[in-house]
Protein backbone atom coordinates (compact mmCIF):
# COMPACT_ATOMS: atom_id res chain seq x y z
CA UNK A 1 0.00 0.00 0.00
CA UNK A 2 1.38 3.27 -1.10
CA UNK A 3 1.67 6.05 1.18
CA UNK A 4 0.50 9.16 0.98
CA UNK A 5 -0.22 12.32 2.74
CA UNK A 6 -3.65 11.98 2.02
CA UNK A 7 -3.53 8.28 3.06
CA UNK A 8 -4.34 7.29 6.52
CA UNK A 9 -4.23 3.15 7.98
CA UNK A 10 -6.01 2.55 11.31
CA UNK A 11 -5.83 -1.03 12.52
CA UNK A 12 -8.72 -3.19 11.62
CA UNK A 13 -9.11 -3.40 15.73
CA UNK A 14 -9.58 0.25 15.90
CA UNK A 15 -11.91 0.12 13.06
CA UNK A 16 -13.76 -3.15 14.64
CA UNK A 17 -15.08 -0.82 17.97
CA UNK A 18 -18.78 -0.40 18.35
CA UNK A 19 -18.00 3.01 19.19
CA UNK A 20 -16.71 4.23 16.50
CA UNK A 21 -13.33 6.54 15.30
CA UNK A 22 -12.82 10.14 14.89
CA UNK A 23 -10.42 11.80 12.92
CA UNK A 24 -9.38 15.29 13.31
CA UNK A 25 -6.48 17.54 12.56
CA UNK A 26 -4.23 17.87 14.68
CA UNK A 27 -4.79 21.67 15.38
CA UNK A 28 -8.34 20.82 16.53
CA UNK A 29 -7.82 17.63 18.88
CA UNK A 30 -5.47 19.86 20.57
CA UNK A 31 -7.94 22.30 21.10
CA UNK A 32 -10.09 19.65 22.48
CA UNK A 33 -8.04 17.76 24.75
CA UNK A 34 -7.15 20.93 26.38
CA UNK A 35 -10.55 21.96 26.99
CA UNK A 36 -10.97 18.50 28.47
CA UNK A 37 -7.75 19.04 31.40
CA UNK A 38 -8.88 22.02 31.95
CA UNK A 39 -12.49 20.82 32.37
CA UNK A 40 -10.34 18.09 34.91
CA UNK A 41 -9.58 20.92 36.99
CA UNK A 42 -11.20 20.46 40.35
CA UNK A 43 -11.16 24.35 41.24
CA UNK A 44 -12.24 24.98 37.64
CA UNK A 45 -15.40 22.69 37.54
CA UNK A 46 -16.25 24.81 40.96
CA UNK A 47 -15.84 27.39 39.68
CA UNK A 48 -18.07 26.87 37.11
CA UNK A 49 -20.87 24.94 39.37
CA UNK A 50 -20.60 28.15 41.55
CA UNK A 51 -21.31 30.30 38.12
CA UNK A 52 -23.87 28.04 37.44
CA UNK A 53 -25.78 28.02 40.41
CA UNK A 54 -25.49 32.01 40.80
CA UNK A 55 -26.71 32.39 36.99
CA UNK A 56 -29.97 30.35 37.83
CA UNK A 57 -30.14 33.01 40.98
CA UNK A 58 -29.84 35.92 38.15
CA UNK A 59 -26.86 37.22 39.79
CA UNK A 60 -25.19 39.25 37.92
CA UNK A 61 -21.15 40.84 38.71
CA UNK A 62 -19.27 43.39 37.27
CA UNK A 63 -16.01 41.85 34.80
CA UNK A 64 -13.63 43.22 36.77
CA UNK A 65 -14.69 40.89 39.87
CA UNK A 66 -15.18 38.01 37.15
CA UNK A 67 -11.35 38.68 36.28
CA UNK A 68 -10.62 39.07 40.12
CA UNK A 69 -12.22 35.52 40.52
CA UNK A 70 -10.35 33.86 38.01
CA UNK A 71 -6.98 35.46 38.97
CA UNK A 72 -7.02 37.23 35.44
Amino acid sequence: MANSSKTITLPKTLIKRKEGVVILPLEEYEKIKEDLEMLQSRRLVKEIEKARKEAKKGKVISLEELERKLNL
